[in-house]
């Protein structure tokens, strides 16, 4: 499951993805990593880890930080210094609405994620390394991916369907629709554009979350 590739396109923006952030998550994000194709990505330094399994800490919590993995991850952000920053998560879909309900500001101090259609959802990073390791002229995204767990896991995609209304299919398609949006942006003004005219709803909820974190002089992404 350990995955690394770089790729060499140039003058441009810098560009780290990490995957298998915490958890078994690797295994669910690897897939779609494969997917992505030199094509995908604009001029720029590319570079693309997927972890193995970790114990799962939230990188909402400073303990995340503090383990291996973590550490891990802080060294590579404070070594390629990247404009563009994504996180390629994956989550159980019971979760989905406590994911993004705005109870999660009361419980947990962060704002929810938000969703981008066929249970693909997106957010900044954590805030606890936002401000610290990145400027803000830089693009720092969180992208989660529909996972099953426990009892679902015996389903059929019928039956999936029936419950969830959920489609594999559809949901790859989403995550990769939007995860080409960031491959493919040379700035931080495309990228703005790109999700503007696709995800105009979800731009406009990460406007109005960034300010209850951050205050008004704060870029949403």
């Amino acid at each position: 499951m350990s995955y690394f590739r770089y790729i060499d396109n140039g003058e441009g923006p810098t560009k780290l993805f990490i995957g298998g952030v915490h958890g078994d998550e690797g295994k669910h994000v690897l897939p779609l990593i494969k997917l992505l194709s030199r094509e995908d990505f604009s001029k720029g330094q590319i570079y693309i880890y997927n972890f193995d399994k970790t114990p799962y800490v939230s990188t909402i919590h400073k303990e995340f930080y503090q383990s291996e993995q973590g550490k891990k991850i802080l060294n590579l952000i404070d070594y390629y210094k990247p404009d563009f920053y994504t996180e390629l998560h994956s989550y159980n879909i019971r979760h989905f609405k406590k994911l993004t309900s705005m109870d999660r500001l009361d419980s947990q101090g962060i704002p929810p994620l938000i969703d981008c259609g066929q249970y693909v959802l997106c957010s900044s990073v954590s805030p606890l390394i936002r401000r610290k390791h990145f400027t803000k002229a830089d693009i720092c995204q969180t992208l989660e991916f529909p996972t099953f767990r426990g009892d679902d896991l015996k389903l059929s995609d019928d039956e999936l369907y029936e419950k969830y209304e959920f489609n594999y299919d559809a949901s790859v398609e989403e995550y990769m629709s939007f995860l080409r949006l960031i491959t493919l942006s040379k700035n931080r003004d495309d990228f703005e554009k790109r999700v503007l005219k696709d995800y105009k709803k979800q731009a406009d909820l990460a406007l109005k979350y960034v300010k209850i974190i951050y205050g008004l002089d704060f870029p949403r992404y």
